[in-house]
């Protein structure tokens, strides 16, 4: 407990907050590294949701700084009802519980290090949570973008990365940035072989010219910066290269399938199986040959 006067309250800004309307003066103040500036929409503050939930990951991030990581790995898995219609068992981890609680106050203490980098922590609850639940194949979903999150999930861990695009100019240079870097730092031999770039939202009008030239683009892409400086066709045992009509290399576009039926419905679970089909069968059986060639190496 800490005694403030007035001036030590003005400086703390969107820091303090108060605990209860009907108790004045007294504030909560928290150390964050993001989100303090979200408190800060006027003077109204709602209570503070003190409702048991199940967990999510940002809640494991809280409770790991005090050493309580453990003690939520088992509240953290949800089984949607969707899953139920597969053969096998599909495992969900949220961002958040149920009840999202003080959210944006945990998000402002999620990236807080302690006696580890925030990436090693993130490793660390992965490794936790497939040795509770001993999963075949673990998907993480990254953060979109040139992003610390997305650079984490992406670098750090030791898993295939699936790299979503459009056809269009701003999705290839951001690309083109990242891969410069990569290149330049000379990290691109460390990353290049985990790489698959997917064909997002495939138009259905003229879908096999739009592939021809999306896989084009990628191709130039790779070659510029990830591929060895050989003929595709000639290249010697160790050399990476890929001619442009390879199938299966890393520029191949993995195609999901923009569909009418996709735009109906908000839940997967609610549509038809011709739709789900026609989005995403080509997408998977991709998916499933990478996932048989990397068993071994622990794909995520």
């Amino acid at each position: 407990v800490i005694l403030a006067d007035a001036e030590m309250l003005r400086e703390l800004h969107g820091e303090a907050r108060e605990i209860h309307p009907r108790v004045p003066d007294v504030y909560w103040v928290d150390r964050l590294v993001t989100g303090g500036d979200w408190w800060t929409v006027g003077d109204s503050r709602p209570e503070r949701n003190v409702t048991r939930y199940t967990l999510g990951v940002t809640d494991w991030f809280v409770e790991d700084l005090v050493g309580q990581g453990d003690h939520v790995i088992d509240g953290m898995a949800v089984y949607p009802s969707w899953g139920m219609d597969f053969d096998g068992e599909v495992n969900v981890v949220p961002a958040h519980g149920r009840e999202p609680g003080e959210y944006l106050a945990k998000l402002g203490r999620v990236y807080l290090d302690k006696d580890m980098s925030w990436t090693a922590r993130l490793e660390r609850m992965l490794s936790k949570l497939e040795e509770r639940y001993d999963p075949s194949i673990v998907l993480l979903e990254s953060r979109s973008g040139l992003h610390d999150i997305a650079a984490a999930t992406v670098t750090a861990l030791d898993a295939q990365v699936l790299l979503f695009a459009i056809n269009s100019a701003s999705h290839w240079t951001d690309y083109d940035m990242l891969f410069h870097h990569w290149q330049s730092h000379e990290l691109a031999w460390s990353i290049r072989e985990r790489l698959s770039i997917v064909s997002g939202l495939t138009p259905e009008l003229d879908t096999e010219r739009y592939l021809e030239r999306f896989r084009e683009r990628a191709w130039i892409l790779f070659m510029d910066h990830l591929y060895d400086d050989v003929d595709p066709e000639s290249h010697a045992a160790g050399d990476y290269s890929f001619d442009i009509f390879d199938q299966g290399a890393p520029h191949d576009p993995m195609p999901i399938h923009w569909t009418r039926g996709l735009a109906a419905d908000a839940s997967l679970h609610d549509l038809d199986q011709t739709t789900v089909d026609q989005a995403y069968t080509q997408f998977l059986a991709r998916f499933d040959e990478l996932a048989r060639k990397d068993r071994t190496a622990g794909f995520r």
